[in-house]
């Protein structure tokens, strides 16, 4: 059997049958297994990182394993954004890159380069990789792909890179069985979940308040919600678990964050006497750069099966365990708290309502209302892949989620370009139609990928939210430097292009500020763009500015209401 063939087959048993990639010498052979195996599929990509953020897309929407390919040297490089993407939202992606024959390897110690398009792609990836290898020899091959698999998919999932040589890839294995297998060491479970200590700080708690992250599998969501409103206990959650539950829902308190976050979450968690983080990250973009003032009067208890990201301390109250959160909450389900905590849950609707009734007469908020207006046009089973900028901010604010929708963002990373692919890669993950939403600076950092929307006849709505500007950065520039707007604005090195007819060069159909058409236009099944027309000087509102307490966001509410609300 061709090595080739073996890799492909090896994948194809494991359930995945899309294959995101760039054709190119060092993985001609790869491609041509892909090619001639009935069961796979190869989508090519324009640009190899336009494969990785499709991968990452994948991965996302499932939190299913996925595989992108690329060549040797730049192609490979080409991949590292998704990679660096996959690393930071823990997402389980095996990236295959191929690599110049063995034979041409000259094993001179310090030489720049062994051949034509060779690059040291692996030690370049280890550091954003859980595993990242060159195949040496034939006989590696399933042992390699074992463990790669393995490690992709244990604890906390993210990316594995294997470099394989052309040589390899072409290389004849006459019976698999025969290769060295991988074995998964077992590992004994020296941290026994300790319930007794969450159950007796929850007995005792009367403002008790849960913090969802993206360590939360979405297998695990109905059985925590199931436990949440059994004993109604108020959630916020970080960006990237958005979809944990309805935006509606009456226990959901919006999403934690030191500069964007919701109003009423930020103010839940300075007045919670207990908060119980599972599987957050707990990042400067979650807390707030002044860490120490984040949940200052909360007894904090931590659940993360990662021990290094609980190195990132909160308060002298906080109590951390090294656990698998999703095997916590099978036994949070059994519990029933005894106290009452209506009056907290009652303060909570309270200032939601207050905050919410506020926003939604401030006239900074209107890029949030056509992005409301969008969601409550479509329909409750599809994906939503944001892209990174001000528009990303607007859609964790007021994107309404229903039950059954998904949103997903380039979260830790914060790439730019990263919608389109992602959500191709969304759309093969899920067979069903999917929206990217871009700002007119994100939308011409991918904007090869159309064609591959085109070629394939992908149901794709593209919304392009087109202030011409970089907006986030321009609000920074005004703010801080004086109002010098280089780079980010017209007239400062910056110009974007006319979207509408680029998008009418690679042949999609083309609208602009069409959004109470959204629902029609995404049945078509059709590659779909609108164009939405906002104003240079939008901003993301509300704001931590600066030097401020994250539950004080400007545009500041009423001082009396303020003092009210701070005084519970």
């Amino acid at each position: 059997m061709n090595i080739s063939d073996y890799i492909i087959d090896f994948f194809i048993q494991k359930g995945i049958k899309d294959f995101f990639g760039y054709q190119g010498t060092m993985v001609v052979f790869l491609v041509d297994a892909i090619y001639r195996n009935p069961l796979a599929h190869n989508h090519s990509c324009y640009n190899e990182q336009g494969a990785a953020f499709a991968a990452c897309g994948y991965a996302q929407s499932t939190g299913n394993c996925s595989i992108a390919y690329a060549t040797s040297g730049p192609g490979a490089i080409n991949l590292l954004n998704g990679v660096a993407d996959a690393w930071a939202d823990s997402l389980p992606v095996i990236f295959l890159t191929g690599q110049i024959n063995l034979s041409e390897n000259l094993n001179i110690q310090g030489i720049r380069q062994q051949g034509f398009q060779e690059i040291d792609v692996v030690s370049m990836a280890k550091p954003i990789t859980k595993y990242s290898t060159q195949i040496i020899s034939r006989d590696e091959i399933r042992y390699e792909l074992e463990k790669s698999w393995h490690i992709a998919n244990e604890g906390r999932k993210g990316p594995v890179l294997l470099d394989i040589p052309m040589d390899i890839q072409r290389s004849i294995i006459d019976d698999w069985t025969m290769l060295k297998s991988f074995s998964a060491p077992i590992v004994l479970d020296k941290q026994s979940i300790e319930y007794s200590e969450l159950y007796n700080y929850l007995e005792k708690s009367m403002r008790p308040l849960l913090l969802v992250g993206n360590g939360v599998n979405r297998s695990c969501y109905n059985k925590l919600r199931c436990f949440i409103e059994t004993n109604q206990i108020p959630v916020i959650t970080t960006l990237l678990a958005k979809e944990f539950m309805p935006s509606n829902h009456n226990l959901n308190f919006g999403i934690v964050g030191g500069a964007y976050g919701h109003r009423s979450a930020n103010m839940m968690v300075y007045k919670c006497d207990l908060l119980i983080i599972l599987g957050a990250s707990m990042c400067t973009r979650q807390t707030g750069t002044r860490r120490q003032d984040f949940a200052p009067n909360a007894l904090i208890l931590r659940y993360d099966i990662d021990s290094q990201q609980l190195k990132i301390h909160l308060n002298a109250k906080e109590k951390n365990h090294v656990v698998d959160v999703n095997k916590l909450i099978d036994g949070l389900v059994k519990y029933k708290v005894t106290n009452d905590t209506i009056e907290w849950l009652n303060f909570g609707t309270k200032i939601k309502h207050e905050y919410q009734t506020f926003d939604d007469m401030c006239s900074e908020r209107t890029p949030n209302n056509i992005i409301k207006s969008i969601s409550e046009k479509l329909p409750d089973d599809i994906s939503v892949v944001s892209d990174v900028g001000q528009h990303m901010m607007w859609v964790g604010q007021s994107f309404s989620l229903k039950p059954n929708q998904r949103v997903l963002f380039s979260g830790g990373l914060g790439a730019m370009g990263y919608s389109i692919p992602a959500a191709i890669g969304a759309y093969y993950a899920t067979k069903k139609p999917v929206v990217a939403i871009c700002g007119d600076g994100s939308f011409q950092m991918n904007i090869q990928e159309l064609q591959w929307i085109v070629r394939e006849e992908l149901p794709i709505l593209i919304i392009v939210l087109n202030n011409r500007c970089l907006g986030m950065i321009r609000c920074n520039q005004h703010d801080f430097i004086d109002k010098r707007y280089e780079g980010s604005c017209e007239g400062y090195n910056y110009s974007p292009c006319n979207i509408i007819e680029i998008a009418k060069a690679y042949g999609i159909k083309t609208y602009s500020n069409k959004i109470d058409s959204v629902h029609s236009l995404l049945s078509t099944l059709k590659p779909v763009l609108i164009e939405v027309e906002l104003n240079r000087d939008t901003v993301a509102a509300p704001k931590t500015y600066f030097g401020e307490p994250m539950w004080n966001q400007q545009p500041y509410i009423d001082k009396s209401l303020y003092d009210e609300i701070t005084a519970f």
